[in-house]
């Protein structure tokens, strides 16, 4: 793993990526991960998605003998717990003692019931969200989960389990206290950063995120998280909130800044619907097929208009194909080539890289679109560094 540190920070530095290997490392390590970042970045979604990394499945299965489909996450939102969500809720029983002479005492006991969604038995993920921001009396219940993988009311963490945290920022603003050395000492410390082809790897694959958003930050990459803690307003363009903006939205145009503004925020509101005015560029299906070859281009300098139009196309790249008559991957090759040809090459190509990307992850590849535009693409010279590298991985 390389190792970034930021000026502001004296923390190691990971992107999206990198946390399923990092979880690992501290699985077998012992001790439990904590991830820190500014608000809206990210941090609970990508933690929630560790059960399905096959690696720490493994790691799981071989630590506990159990067979697992996925390793379940079950998440504790530290600020709204009580000390009996941990220890469980104190009940009393009989306890029946045999003395020396034989004879037998009782004597009434406190015993615990177990919170139900911690499994004494098949391993899981134990993900606890903003630590940093609970009562002291949880944070020294979670001192003893952390610590001796254990609870006051009898709960042992099975084999195979992890721990992990994640909160904000001190200077985030965002209500956090500062940890303690000794539940420090029991951590490994992380920041998590924002990068935008993660984010746009993730975007694409949610169903109904609107492309002009997906474009918006490709062209903008900035302005995916522009979030200043002394700010008077309280919108910001985080990933979150441009994630919501792009699935309220879905494939509709936006007809006012009402919905941004309140979303991301003023300015990048209004850097949003100047964007969207672009919209215009994307030709429907029956024009994609019928004259790809002429399609009108965005002219030279329009780059809004170039990124909404390579978005649109690749979305069509990573759609199943309908059968021998389905030509649109071929069209779509046509025109991207004709927009590297315009001068537009960086667009076109990152966008072909993003849309690999998404085939990669999905089953069912070779029966996609995107193989039919390859054909067409390679005698592009800007295009032939992706095809070698595609041809690299197999």
């Amino acid at each position: 793993m390389t190792e970034q540190l930021q000026a502001s920070s004296l923390l190691p530095t990971v992107s999206p990526d990198q946390v399923p290997a990092l979880a690992l490392d501290m699985a077998r390590s012992g001790l439990a991960l904590m991830l820190y970042g500014a608000p809206g970045i990210g941090k609970t979604a990508i933690v929630q998605a560790l059960g399905c990394g096959a690696e720490l499945r493994a790691w799981a299965e071989g630590r506990s003998g159990f067979a697992l489909p996925e390793l379940p996450v079950v998440t504790l939102s530290a600020p709204e717990l009580n000390v009996e969500d941990l220890m469980g809720v104190p009940s009393v029983e009989e306890l029946v003692r045999q003395k020396a002479d034989g004879t037998l005492v009782t004597h009434k006991v406190t015993a615990w019931a177990l919170p139900v969604q911690l499994d004494p038995h098949r391993p899981f993920v134990l993900f606890i969200d903003e630590p940093n921001r609970c009562e002291a009396g949880v944070r020294n219940a979670l001192f003893q989960l952390i610590t001796g993988r254990t609870t006051s009311g009898g709960f042992r963490l099975p084999p195979g389990s992890l721990v992990c945290m994640a909160g904000n920022r001190l200077e985030d603003r965002a209500g956090v206290r500062s940890l303690d050395t000794a539940f420090n000492n029991r951590c490994g410390h992380f920041e998590l950063v924002v990068e935008t082809e993660a984010w746009l790897a993730w975007a694409g694959v949610q169903e109904g995120c609107s492309p002009l958003v997906r474009a918006f930050i490709a062209g903008h990459p900035n302005y995916l998280h522009h979030f200043d803690a002394q700010a008077p307003s309280p919108q910001q363009p985080t990933p979150r909130t441009w994630a919501a903006l792009g699935l309220a939205l879905g494939d509709r145009e936006p007809q006012s800044s009402l919905l941004a503004h309140g979303l991301v925020g003023l300015e990048a509101a209004r850097m949003f619907m100047a964007f969207c005015r672009h919209a215009a560029i994307v030709p429907s299906v029956q024009d994609l097929l019928a004259r790809a070859e002429r399609l009108p281009l965005p002219r030279v300098g329009e780059l809004d208009s170039a990124w909404i139009l390579a978005t649109s196309l690749t979305d069509h790249l990573v759609a199943r194909h309908g059968g021998s008559e389905d030509r649109l991957g071929q069209a779509v090759g046509t025109v991207l080539a004709r927009l590297a040809e315009q001068g537009f090459e960086e667009v076109a190509v990152f966008s072909l890289r993003r849309a690999w990307r998404r085939v990669e992850r999905k089953p069912f590849c070779l029966e996609r679109r995107f193989f039919q535009a390859l054909p067409v693409l390679a005698a592009i010279t800007s295009f032939q560094e992706l095809m070698e590298a595609m041809e690299a991985v197999g």
